[in-house]
């Protein structure tokens, strides 16, 4: 486990519904965080666990998880995914085609199923495109593999150990300006904030053995250099390098 990882705790499990817990306490163990970063970075730092909580109330409804569920753990929520939807890696597009029960359900409540989705006012402006590159990735897997994504969503669950979505605001060029941003990018960015993005990936860790904890995995796949290398110590001490793939 990190070191810093020793320091930090979450509150106890006060529902039976585990991934909403890990939902809840994840948005609020990186709110400060979230904070501190904005002022260290002038990145638009925004939470979509918190306003996305509507829509990831149906999802888990419409796909209750099964037990023993097979972990993915990404990096951070991104902008025309999670940000749109508030379901991890999964954009507008994915959710209408790929998930009907959840599109119905939405639908039924009288949410609309269009562009920018949940993406709050300050997140608009920096939106360009219309789908979330890991999400046509992802889906595609998940159909292969299960048959139909609805299949595979009470087989398997995504986790992002960081719910934040990091937005470069002012950057060199047009390229940058809006850029979205991983925890992956905070070492450099960060350089002057002290202890900031080891608190930072502590609590990263931090949501990941709770995850562990409230949702008993079989395994976990990791995605990402970063992921790896913040994680995998943790979860293969936990899990054992066999049920751990990078």
């Amino acid at each position: 486990m990190h070191p810093e990882a020793r320091q930090i705790s979450l509150a106890p499990m006060t529902t039976r519904d585990s991934l909403q817990t890990l939902w809840k306490e994840s948005a609020e163990l990186f709110e400060p965080l979230a904070r501190e970063v904005a002022a260290a970075t002038g990145w638009l730092v925004v939470n979509p666990v918190r306003y996305g909580e509507r829509w990831h109330a149906r999802f888990r409804g419409c796909y209750p998880l099964g037990a023993r569920p097979l972990m993915f753990c990404g990096l951070n929520p991104g902008p025309y995914g999670m940000a749109q939807t508030g379901v991890p890696f999964t954009d507008l597009k994915r959710l209408a085609s790929d998930l009907p029960r959840l599109a119905r359900a939405l639908a039924a409540a009288g949410e609309r199923l269009a562009l920018p989705g949940l993406a709050p006012p300050e997140l608009r402006p920096f939106l360009t495109r219309t789908f979330e590159s890991s999400s046509v990735r992802v889906y595609r897997f998940l159909a292969r593999a299960y048959g139909t994504a609805e299949e595979a969503l009470r087989r398997i669950v995504f986790v992002n150990p960081c719910p934040l979505l990091l937005i470069e605001v002012e950057g060199r060029g047009t390229a940058a300006r809006g850029a979205n941003r991983t925890p992956a990018d905070l070492g450099k960015a960060l350089r002057d904030a002290g202890s900031l993005r080891e608190r930072f990936d502590a609590a990263r860790v931090v949501v990941v053995c709770r995850a562990l904890e409230l949702l008993a995995p079989r395994g976990a796949v990791l995605l990402g250099r970063d992921v790896v290398k913040v994680f995998g110590p943790t979860l293969e001490e936990r899990l054992g390098a066999t049920a751990t793939l990078e």
